[in-house]
């Protein structure tokens, strides 16, 4: 906490100087603007690289973290998985994008740690929200639209996660029930048949 308040300082000015820096380009003119130039992209070279060595996150500059773990084929991966419920009772994997403009995975912490803490009539306002997100969603991916990320710039957008799974196939009519599973599976055995998991209900939810 002391390091990471010392640290708001330094921050601070590494902004304002980018800031300075590009405005010395916009300002700038002939041989002086080409050597503002010049300064503006080793400042973002070198902050970047920096952000990147130390692991201390400079926003705008990136400290380039990837949220992995070890493990071996006999790890134990626990995840969350939404669905939604049509009419005649059939399941339908909500796409990660579904909850833009935060991602799948903040949502099934959120699930996790608080949802059950959650008066009645708070549980009531949320699984309003969630339906209303998920049967937006589910109607932009029938008739064929983009959501999310991919929204405006398609395969040029910079989305939360990269290389997770799709699910683009969704319901033609509105979802009756939104459910919320506890995925378990062992590394090996699902590289060898994806099918390979198995799966716990956490909650039901229905508008």
């Amino acid at each position: 906490m002391i390091a990471a308040s010392w640290l708001t300082v330094p921050k601070l000015l590494s902004f304002l100087f980018f800031l300075a820096l590009g405005v010395r380009v916009a300002i700038s003119h002939g041989p002086s603007r080409r050597r503002a130039i010049n300064i503006l992209i080793l400042y973002v070279i070198a902050t970047n690289s920096l952000a990147g060595i130390t692991q201390w996150d400079d926003w705008p500059f990136t400290n380039n973290m990837l949220a992995v773990g070890s493990g071996n084929d006999r790890s134990r991966v626990h995840w969350q998985a939404f669905y939604g419920v049509d009419r005649a009772g059939r399941e339908w994997r909500l796409d990660p994008h579904t909850w833009s403009p935060i991602f799948d995975s903040v949502l099934q912490t959120w699930v996790y740690m608080s949802y059950g803490d959650l008066s009645p009539q708070q549980q009531g306002e949320a699984a309003r929200f969630l339906f209303a997100k998920a049967n937006d969603a589910r109607a932009a991916l029938y008739a064929g639209k983009r959501i999310g990320f991919d929204r405006r710039l398609g395969i040029l957008s910079c989305p939360y996660w990269w290389r997770l799974p799709r699910w683009r196939k969704a319901s033609s009519e509105p979802y009756r029930a939104l459910r919320f599973y506890r995925i378990e599976f062992t590394v090996g055995e699902i590289a060898r048949d994806p099918t390979h998991f198995s799966r716990h209900l956490i909650a039901e939810i229905a508008p």
